[in-house]
């Protein structure tokens, strides 16, 4: 008799977030494809996780958010293989976009002044790269008003869990949901079909937020293949 509760609590668990009439955002279109934690550290589950996105021709809808520094010990531009990867990734349509500068602790969980300083500091990054983010995701959508306040400042529009903040100063709730961490294969299903009626039943935008490894263990891959062959169906 306790098998079925701990199956219903796990579904609890991973269930989707509500739909609470998350806004279209014309700049991205339908749907979206976040991948957090673009770093040197994860370069093989990178390009497992690009090669499907590329299978179902979604280059244009990903966007790759860069650690510039992951742990303050992995500066990108010391990883040649990784800024080649990055450098085709982009030709072939994907964005390159700013997460955080070293994603240590809640690095943007700060005062406007070391805000500044780590945001130069990944923009140099970047810029060293050929890019100029225009969207950024703080680490563990840690983000103080102060902080917020500073990538405004600089044009840079902000995605949080469940808004996204303009330069202009508008905030609009988005559906951003990560289907895919740490999927244990008992609930492949559960999921997909939580996803494909999310995306069925709302108007505005979808976000599909991923993390190298935590997509690459158990059933994550195999969520994505499935779940970007129902998108391509449906926008066909």
């Amino acid at each position: 008799m306790k098998k079925p509760l701990v199956i219903v609590f796990i579904l609890l668990v991973f269930s989707s977030t509500s739909i609470s009439s998350p806004a279209y955002v014309p700049a991205f279109g339908r749907f979206v494809i976040l991948i957090h934690d673009v770093s040197p550290a994860y370069l093989p589950e990178l390009r497992k996780i690009t090669a499907i996105v590329d299978e179902y021709g979604l280059q244009n809808e990903t966007y790759l958010f860069v650690v510039p520094n992951h742990g303050g010990e992995m500066p990108i531009l010391e990883y040649g293989a990784f800024v080649e990867f990055l450098a085709g990734l982009e030709r072939n349509g994907y964005h390159i976009e700013l997460h955080g500068y070293s994603h240590m602790e809640n690095e943007f969980d700060c005062n406007a002044s070391v805000a500044e300083r780590r945001l130069e500091l990944g923009l140099k990054a970047l810029s060293m790269l050929n890019a100029t983010p225009e969207y950024f995701i703080a680490p563990r959508y840690a983000l103080s008003k102060a902080a917020l306040k500073v990538l405004l400042k600089h044009n840079i529009t902000v995605i949080g869990r469940d808004f996204i903040y303009f330069p202009n100063g508008t905030v609009e709730p988005i559906y951003n949901v990560e289907y895919t961490w740490y999927l244990p294969p008992l609930l492949l299903r559960y999921q997909l079909t939580s996803a494909e009626s999310a995306y069925s039943n709302i108007k505005g935008t979808f976000f599909l937020s991923i993390h190298p490894r935590a997509v690459n263990k158990g059933a994550g891959i195999e969520f994505l293949r499935e779940f970007l062959e129902f998108v391509k169906e449906r926008e066909s």
